[in-house]
């Protein structure tokens, strides 16, 4: 078969990520899928910036507006099922804060994303590349007023750019294949998304109604992702007595005062959102949207915002 006070202390946007994992089956291994061959637009003039807002879904409202076409359907139909996870998640733990925790991490330069953008013009230009970088930490907090120098890290994976176009300042690009850093409950966490797409209005000054969507396989869900996030549930359970009550509550099934990662996947709070959404393999494991009609991916929709930045290569010890 294919494939969030110390909720005040790190990122817990992703935790829904992975409760997406709930109650399915357990995959065989599977190659994992590569990007679709793109030609890659050969001039451009160069545009850099950072990411001084990355934006959870957590209403309705905003998981339909971050959401994409992620599986290319011809129906335009838009996929975002890490927002319903998530909403999910902020209606069973009130006190819960998804966003504010991961603001910390882009505040204080724990997460630090950085953009190329290739075109040969800054409005309107029909082959234009946008590529998105690790960054390394800071060791102050960012201005993001354009006068921040940053660092290439130099061992982080290397992402492929994003092929897109350029329309009065619109820039729409996908599909294509990155590894996006995130933070998952203080710990640095890179998921892999697939068939990403991008929706962003960009010009010299930055870029806003940023939309980044993409699809995340049911191996990287059980295999990389479902272990950290017990790990910090249990962490907020131990930090916070607010937080640990209603997260017991919710997710501790065998009232042992511990999360398990069975316990998040079998959680019936989450019935309505565990199961993958999109088709994004072929039966042999290749990147290859709705092909065979089996939903293989999980999709994930997030908001971003940016501003001009510098950087230079960091020097690789």
């Amino acid at each position: 078969m294919k494939m969030k006070n110390v909720f005040a202390a790190a990122s817990a946007g992703m935790i829904l990520l992975l409760l997406a994992a709930c109650n399915m089956p357990k995959p065989a291994s599977a190659p994992m899928p590569t990007p679709t061959e793109v030609v890659m637009p050969a001039t451009g003039v160069e545009y850099t910036f950072v990411t001084n807002k990355l934006l959870m879904p957590t209403t309705q409202e905003q998981t339909q507006e971050f959401a994409l076409n992620v599986d290319g359907d011809t129906q335009n139909t838009t996929d975002n099922k890490f927002g319903t996870l998530l909403t999910l998640l902020t209606s069973a733990v009130r006190n819960i804060e998804l966003q504010s925790t991961l603001d910390q991490a882009v505040d204080n330069g724990q997460l630090v994303s950085l953009h190329v953008i290739k075109a040969d013009d800054a409005l309107n230009d029909t082959s234009v590349s946008w590529s998105i970088l690790q960054g390394q930490q800071t060791l102050t907090a960012p201005s993001f007023d354009g006068s921040d120098k940053f660092a290439l890290d130099a061992v982080a994976p290397a992402n492929l750019p994003i092929v897109g176009s350029l329309t009065n300042g619109h820039f729409s690009g996908g599909p294509g294949a990155a590894k996006v850093q995130m933070v998952l409950l203080g710990q640095p966490l890179t998921v892999d998304l697939i068939g990403m797409r991008l929706e962003v209005d960009v010009s010299a000054k930055g870029c806003v109604n940023g939309k980044l969507g993409g699809a995340v396989t049911v191996e990287e869900f059980s295999g990389k992702i479902l272990p950290p996030i017990a790990e910090g549930l249990n962490l907020v359970i131990r930090s916070d007595a607010t937080a640990a009550t209603a997260i017991l509550q919710a997710f501790d099934a065998d009232g042992n005062g511990a999360i398990t990662s069975q316990e998040l996947e079998n959680n019936p709070l989450l019935m309505i959102a565990v199961s993958p959404d999109v088709d994004m393999l072929d039966a042999s494991g290749n990147f290859n949207p709705r092909q065979d009609g089996v939903n293989d991916s999980y999709s994930v929709g997030l908001g971003f915002t940016c501003v001009p930045a510098t950087w230079e290569l960091a020097l690789v010890p």
